[in-house]
């Protein structure tokens, strides 16, 4: 009884090992150069989508493919920022606002529309907009075709890249305000663009549950990312590797410990784009959605060790003491409730009725968006929490 007690360890204590192993590997392939920010950029997205099929595939489990088409405002090299006649760098001092079209001018002091924090919040105020954004990209739509002589230029604490899904034909920069002087004399600036169509795929893969294959748990992360500026590339490693690390985690784990209900496991694609990937899935489902008793989307599961933030978490609290039972037993920190919103792939499950909540780690000091988003910063003892977390989750509610 006692050596089968030692080797039941052993085991554990080796499959444990081998866990940690694949969520380093994973994360580290995934926000590497090869895969280029997870966009269209040097095909970066499709040497993602290629790795995250081979694990499925090498771990048994088969895989469906379902396309989704979008446009992005695709960057094709180096833009440049040169203010004064000193150089920013770019995705650090400076980007392009993602919907700036081609530019490559130097513009005086006359032809620079500076805006800075301030100004953007009086004027949301004033047209009862929702976010800084959302002024942003009204001031450029509500330029005129002449308007493309003159630059807008938002003065930000830290540019942050975000979708690329339109492009305006005002030109507009987003630069950090500690690094524009009190007089601008000229602003030379270089933006290679082009606005196209592009299709990557959802990876999908089904677990099928030994004693409730009609009961079905969906559990989600998008793979891709903000791609690059030329030579300069956003790695992702929080935002999302992380959350595709754990769902291959999982995925691994059930093909070899089948579960009680059906799993399905969507990689998602297009989310930074407008949760691309989740609604064309949502309105395709492999399986149907009245059988989904929960989706759980994991995105920004990397860095934080104050706990989870769950997004949609107020509208099931039957769900939530669950988690609640778990993140006590195990001291992961708190949990923070907060409504739902349209800020991850958990948003169309719950427009076509179905529960839903989104999970990310709070707590920690991973840049958003940021070229520093690298695996080297995260905190690895959030990921191994998050897999027991979804594994405990699932075996609760299999009672």
């Amino acid at each position: 009884m006692k050596r089968i007690l030692i080797l039941m360890i052993i085991l554990i204590t080796f499959a444990f090992a081998n866990e940690h192993e694949n969520l380093q590997k994973d994360i580290k392939f995934l926000s590497s150069e090869v895969c280029f920010g997870r966009s269209i950029s040097r095909d970066g997205i499709f040497h993602a989508e290629d790795y995250i099929i081979n694990e499925l595939v090498e771990a048994g489990i088969d895989v469906q493919l379902q396309p989704v088409n979008y446009r992005l405002n695709l960057v094709l090299t180096t833009p440049l920022c040169v203010i004064n006649g000193d150089t920013l760098r770019p995705g650090y001092d400076f980007i392009p606002y993602p919907f700036c079209p081609p530019v490559n001018k130097e513009f005086s002091n006359e032809e620079i529309e500076l805006f800075d924090r301030n100004a953007l919040e009086k004027i949301k105020d004033s047209l009862s907009l929702g976010s800084v954004s959302q002024v942003r990209r009204y001031l450029m739509k509500k330029s005129k075709k002449k308007d493309s002589g003159s630059l807008l230029l938002f003065a930000e604490e830290r540019p942050i890249i975000s979708r690329q899904s339109n492009q305006y034909a005002h030109p507009a920069y987003q630069v950090c305000e500690s690094l524009i002087p009190d007089t601008i004399y000229s602003v030379y600036v270089m933006n290679e663009v082009i606005f196209k169509k592009t299709r990557t795929n959802n990876v999908i893969a089904v677990i099928e549950g030994i004693t409730m294959p009609d009961s079905v748990i969906c559990i989600s992360a998008h793979y891709d990312h903000m791609g690059g500026l030329g030579d300069v590339y956003y790695p992702g490693a929080n935002d999302n590797a992380s959350g595709v690390a754990v769902l291959l985690a999982l995925a691994r784990y059930y093909a070899e410990t089948p579960p009680p209900m059906t799993l399905v496991f969507c990689f998602f694609t297009g989310e930074e784009q407008g949760l691309k990937g989740s609604w064309k899935y949502t309105r395709n489902p492999i399986l149907p959605l009245k059988k989904v008793m929960m989706a759980l989307n994991l995105d920004m599961v990397g860095s934080g060790l104050g706990g989870y933030g769950l997004v949609g978490g107020n509208d099931w609290p039957s769900d939530v003491s669950i988690f609640e039972e778990i993140r006590e037993a195990h001291e992961m920190g708190q949990l923070k409730l907060r409504s739902n919103s349209p800020n991850s792939d958990h948003f169309p499950f719950t427009v076509k009725g179905v529960k839903a909540i989104f999970f990310y780690a709070f707590g920690g000091e991973q840049p958003y968006h940021h070229p520093d988003d690298i695996p080297e910063t995260l905190d690895w003892e959030t990921i191994e929490n998050t897999v027991l977390l979804m594994k405990d989750y699932i075996k609760e509610k299999s009672k």
